[in-house]
């Protein structure tokens, strides 16, 4: 009896240090992860003014192609980004007397809804790295190991407002963002959406939102937006 005590004993204690080293492992990722992160962020950040690219919004309601919006999109001499509208098309038909009164109300409230939702993701874009950090530091984050080593995704609760989930993909081995993902609402708690973001890569190691996806269910609504056309800005 006394040495099966003591295998239980070793057993437990070995466990005890088999998990105590895996945690140790997983917050020297964690550390290392949001030290890449803030760096990428940051880096790409400066980088990204020297060029300038296309943006299309395109709007869908209930998997229809509502309307296509380009813009052209640069940064100016003061240091801030500037969008020159290049067109637009709609592909919604007017409808007579009071139908088409009652669509029209409808497409007015829509239209209040998806310029809310657009504004909306880009309060999250790019994400803050000084806000990543201080979310971390204060013990609120969660790592989820997708590649042992090499990729993780890191969850940032309450990034922006009570209830919200900014979740950021990383290939640490490469020191690139793969995407990120946010949970949160437009109009209220109830009204929740997710925004899906990939990245993608410059030549130059610029990383940058290539395509963001917002998903309004509620709405039956979806946005898409493309950044694309990347080129060196004139004078830069």
């Amino acid at each position: 009896m006394k040495t099966k005590s003591k295998l239980t004993a070793l057993l437990f204690i070995a466990m005890a240090v088999s998990l105590g080293n895996t945690y140790l492992f997983v917050q020297d990722d964690m550390t290392e992860t949001i030290k890449i992160m803030k760096a990428n962020l940051a880096d790409s950040k400066e980088k990204i003014k020297k060029y300038e690219w296309i943006e299309t919004t395109s709007t869908f309601i209930n998997g229809e192609l509502k309307s296509k919006k380009q813009k052209q999109c640069y940064y100016g001499v003061d240091g801030n980004l500037t969008q020159v509208e290049l067109g637009a098309t709609a592909t919604e038909k007017e409808k007579p007397g009071l139908r088409g009164k009652i669509a029209e109300n409808r497409k007015e409230e829509m239209s209040d809804y998806v310029a809310a939702a657009a504004a909306k993701i880009r309060t999250y874009l790019p994400p803050d790295g000084e806000k990543l950090q201080q979310i971390y530091g204060a013990g609120k984050t969660a790592i989820s190991i997708l590649d042992p080593g090499k990729k993780f995704k890191i969850d940032f609760p309450e990034y922006k407002q009570p209830g919200d989930m900014l979740s950021i993909s990383i290939d640490k081995e490469h020191k690139m963002i793969m995407g990120a993902t946010v949970t949160t609402f437009i109009e209220g708690p109830s009204d929740k959406v997710l925004f899906d973001i990939k990245y993608k890569t410059l030549p130059d190691g610029t990383q940058y939102p290539g395509v963001t996806t917002l998903d309004a269910k509620a709405k039956n609504l979806k946005i898409v937006i493309e950044n694309s056309g990347h080129k060196n800005a004139a004078g830069r």
